[in-house]
């Protein structure tokens, strides 16, 4: 019987919900997988449980999580042949929706070892930190940087709501240079789509191909609440891309620059402008469910 880990981070979602452990371990043995737990305690040891995962040559690690969970797991998964099992289990979990995985972590785990193996494009800062999803400066990374964590784990998505709130009315939203392979603009927002989704199934850069080298870059030239905001609210319906000043095209380079601008990958703030986006070669091996939907829920 082939050696399932499954990495947990036991913070994820706020700690409101625990990975329901004994269906997941039925599920994997009715597969021909025996369990190993491995619980995270610490920001960053996810990286080193799955690099432990590529040393042993495992052919899979399972992550119960949110999307800083991959993104860490990521980071030690890279180079090596062992793929990605995304188990659902973070405030968003956005990874899930972009490749078509069940929200129930038991059927995920299922359709995901019923399924099949594929080599999923990344991206690269130029300071060597991966992101699997996206990289984004403007409202949300300032949004995310500003928020407490206490706030996050307590709260989940309705923290990330209220913080909104409070910089929307009262924060001094961004502003900061853009160059997407060697284009400039003068943007507010700036969101570098490695893949679809952004905060849940909503398709903020619907150009977006995981599995292909490349980002799609959506921009929002123009500045202030007047044009932050209602671009914010109709990324859900895609409207985003129809307001005035957005400009939307594909890329392999995107250099952000300014001055005290946070930025976030993947979902949680990563650092503050100056920072280069680079689409890398590298693959990330993940297991997808056969006969998958997009964004399938």
């Amino acid at each position: 019987m082939n050696t399932l880990p499954i990495v947990i981070n036991p913070v994820a979602s706020g700690g409101r919900k625990s990975a329901p452990r004994e269906a997941l371990t039925a599920a994997a043995a009715q597969r021909g997988w025996r369990v190993e737990w491995w619980a995270t305690e610490a920001p960053g040891h996810a990286t080193e449980l799955a690099a432990r995962a590529a040393r042993d040559r495992d052919p899979l690690l399972a992550v119960w999580g949110g999307d800083g969970t991959y993104n860490e797991a990521a980071r030690g998964l890279l180079g090596s042949d062992t793929a990605l099992v995304a188990l659902p289990g973070g405030t968003t979990s956005v990874l899930a929706y972009e490749l078509g995985i069940p929200r129930d972590p038991v059927a995920a785990l299922a359709r995901q070892l019923d399924g099949e193996r594929r080599g999923m494009a990344v991206g690269r800062t130029d300071s060597g930190q991966p992101f699997l999803l996206m990289l984004s400066a403007g409202p949300d990374a300032l949004i995310l940087a500003n928020l407490p964590a206490l706030l996050k784990r307590r709260a989940g998505k309705a923290g990330i709501t209220a913080q909104a709130v409070v910089e929307f009315l009262h924060g001094r939203l961004p502003r900061f240079a853009v160059s997407i392979d060697g284009a400039a603009l003068d943007a507010s927002w700036c969101i570098v789509g490695n893949g679809r989704c952004y905060g849940g199934p909503y398709t903020a850069t619907p150009g977006a191909d995981p599995f292909a080298t490349g980002f799609e870059v959506v921009t929002l030239e123009r500045h202030g609440r007047a044009a932050a905001v209602p671009f914010f609210f109709s990324i859900p319906s895609g409207n985003h891309l129809r307001r005035d000043g957005v400009d939307r095209r594909p890329a392999t380079e995107v250099r952000l620059a300014g001055e005290g601008v946070p930025y976030q990958l993947d979902g949680d703030p990563s650092g503050y402008l100056p920072v280069i986006a680079r689409a890398s070669d590298e693959r990330l091996f993940v297991m997808l469910p056969r006969n998958r939907g997009a964004n399938e829920s």
